[in-house]
């Protein structure tokens, strides 16, 4: 199970350094450089791919009296969202994000997608806990170090530890299809017809 401590020595580790901590609470060089990045960088790596254990869903209200020009309606994104993966049924197109709001012609309820934070290492997936401490190690390699070769190294290794784990997470679930679209749909209606920017219209 991840913990502080097993990210921060991980990182340093990968580093080639011996340096390695006991406690949360160790006053060293080490583990000021990791909390220095803490909380940036895991937020950062969980938008870096969509982790099934950071996923949720959401059926979003319309928010009355924001404008939307030229959409319809404008639908405010959960406050716990890092990351909008998809709005269910449509393509990216026919919706806008913009701030905190999705603007899109979509009757309510807007269904979405999205990842949020996840604080608590003990409730990341293992592989996404491996990813994360090399994350860590390429922010404060330099700090550490003082190489700039191992700080490429590190980089490296990140990147390497990302694609591994894409793998891995991909092939824990079938692929998730995304829903026919308003304009997929109306095709097979003959009430309806699809203009030039691909919004449909009874």
């Amino acid at each position: 199970m991840a913990d502080f401590v097993t990210i921060a020595n991980l990182a340093a580790s990968s580093l080639g350094e011996d340096d390695q901590l006991r406690s949360p609470d160790d006053d060293t060089h080490l583990s000021r450089s990791v909390q220095a990045v803490w909380d940036v960088e895991r937020q950062a790596a969980i938008r870096d791919h969509s982790w099934n254990f950071a996923m949720r869903r959401a059926a979003l209200a319309q928010v009355v009296g924001q404008d939307a020009t030229p959409y319809a309606a404008a639908y405010r994104m959960p406050a716990t969202s890092l990351r909008l993966i998809e709005v269910l049924g449509y393509k990216k197109g026919q919706y806008q994000l913009e701030g905190p709001f999705i603007l899109s012609n979509a009757a309510a309820p807007l269904r979405i997608r999205y990842l949020i934070d996840v604080p608590e290492p003990a409730e990341w997936d293992a592989m996404f806990a491996k990813v994360f401490a090399m994350r860590v190690a390429w922010q404060i390699a330099d700090r550490i170090t003082g190489d700039t070769n191992r700080v490429q190294l590190a980089q490296g290794k990140y990147f390497a530890a990302l694609k591994e784990a894409k793998r891995v997470d991909a092939r824990e679930n079938p692929q998730v299809p995304f829903e026919p679209t308003e304009w997929e749909l109306a095709r097979g209606r003959s009430d309806c017809r699809v203009d030039s920017n691909g919004l449909v219209w009874p």
